[in-house]
Formats: structure tokens, sequence, C-alpha cells
């Protein structure tokens, strides 16, 4: 079973830049407490409560290097929404994480909650921690050659202050008592850098967005929609 998971996780590996020597860990951190319990193995659950201080510390060590200037508050708020379900459910996404859980009766079809998302991608950190040895450094090295930039620009673009799903909710549940749907349209580009396209509609108002992953393009979806709402007048 081992080595059929291995060259099946070889594509996730590659994403991050890093191949495991112990593939027991890979698949630990991948591995559902249903399909642990049904095939003797260990679950995700104890390397995702490493990896949920391991990340805390990466991203808490970014931002304060990055913004020696910025208030406490403004840390914290930073803070609070990249060490998100949202946001590590959207870092998930991005390597189609989904794919690689293994769970009691998963099918490729079937949906991994934005939960189990974000608490496998703590797990798979904690993984890498593990099988380099226990070497901070070197994680946080490769954590943030990967989201560095990314969370950065988040920063200074002030994503983390606007959740555009959030406000049209509240804008539609206002106006008429209803939610917005949102439908993934399409997908494009190779495994390792794919695109998603999503359709945000509530009545007559709709709108589509592209981005890397399905998160990222149901708020820019939301944005416009929320936009062409509150522009109409009505």
């Amino acid at each position: 079973m081992l080595a059929s998971c291995s060259k099946n996780f070889e594509e996730l590996q590659k994403f991050l830049k890093y191949q495991f020597k112990d593939q027991g860990l890979l698949l630990q951190a991948l591995t559902h407490k249903s399909y642990a319990g049904e095939h003797g193995l260990k679950s995700y659950e104890t390397l995702e409560f490493l990896g949920d201080s391991l990340i805390n510390f990466f991203v808490v060590d970014l931002l304060t290097s990055q913004f020696p200037s910025a208030s406490e508050g403004d840390l914290a708020m930073m803070k609070s929404y990249f060490v998100s379900e949202e946001y590590l459910c959207e870092l998930a996404e991005e390597m189609l994480l989904d794919q690689y859980v293994l769970m009691a009766g998963k099918k490729r079809s079937n949906h991994v909650s934005a939960s189990l998302l974000a608490d496998i991608f703590e797990a798979l950190w904690a993984a890498i921690y593990l099988d380099c040895g226990k070497s901070v450094d070197k994680v946080k090295e490769l954590f943030t050659s990967l989201y560095g930039e990314k969370i950065v620009q988040a920063v200074q673009r002030r994503e983390y202050k606007r959740d555009y799903k959030t406000l049209l909710q509240e804008e539609t549940q206002r106006r008429w008592k209803e939610r917005p749907l949102y439908r993934v349209v399409s997908i494009e580009g190779p495994h390792h850098s794919r695109l998603f396209e999503v359709e945000c509609s509530i009545r007559e108002f709709r709108a589509t967005a592209k981005g890397r992953s399905k998160k990222s393009a149901q708020q820019m979806a939301a944005k416009r929609v929320l936009e062409l709402i509150l522009s109409s007048g009505g």
C-alpha cells in the first residue's frame, strides 16, 4: 500500500518542493481517522496539533519581520486571518490537497470539508518538520518560499480586512432574506498551477471571477456581485 501511495503523492511533493524521506509521515498526514481505522494506519490528528503551532509561528514570524511598524492590534488581525480555517483551506485547495486525502468510502467526487482540508494542511507541515529532523529553520524557509510573498501581498492589499462573501451575504439577507449561490464554472491549467473560475449569483445579479483557488475566485466573484447590487440603486 505504501509504495503505491508514494507514487500517487509525487505531484504533491513536487508542488511542495520537498521529497519525504519517510513516506509514512506523508501518508499519516493525509489519512483521516475513518480510513486509518479500516487499514490499521495512524491518522493525521496528532500531526495536526503540532502543525497548528508551527504555522502560527511561521505566520507571526513573517508578519513581525515584514511589518515591524504595525500595531499589535493590526498584527493580531493579520495573524487571525492567515491562520484561519478559510485561508488555510485556500492554500490547501491550491495544491489540490482534497485529491490526496484518504477517507473511508471516499471517491474522487466526494466533498472534503473546509475544516478537514485546513487540518490536513496543518498536519502536512508537521510531517515535513518531523521528516527533516525537526529543523524549524528549514521548514520555516520552505513555508516562506511557498507562501511568504503571497501573504505579504495580501497584507499590502489589506485583504485580511475584507471578506466579500460575508459582506455580500449580509447585504442579500438584509434585502431579500436570501443567500447567494456559488458554482465552479471551469478549472484550467496544469496540476501544479490550477486556475478556478467561479460564478456567484443571486436573483438577476451574477458575475464570474478566476483565482488560484476556489475560495479566492469566490471572494472576487462575490465582490463583483456586491458592486452590481450596490450600484443598481434597488
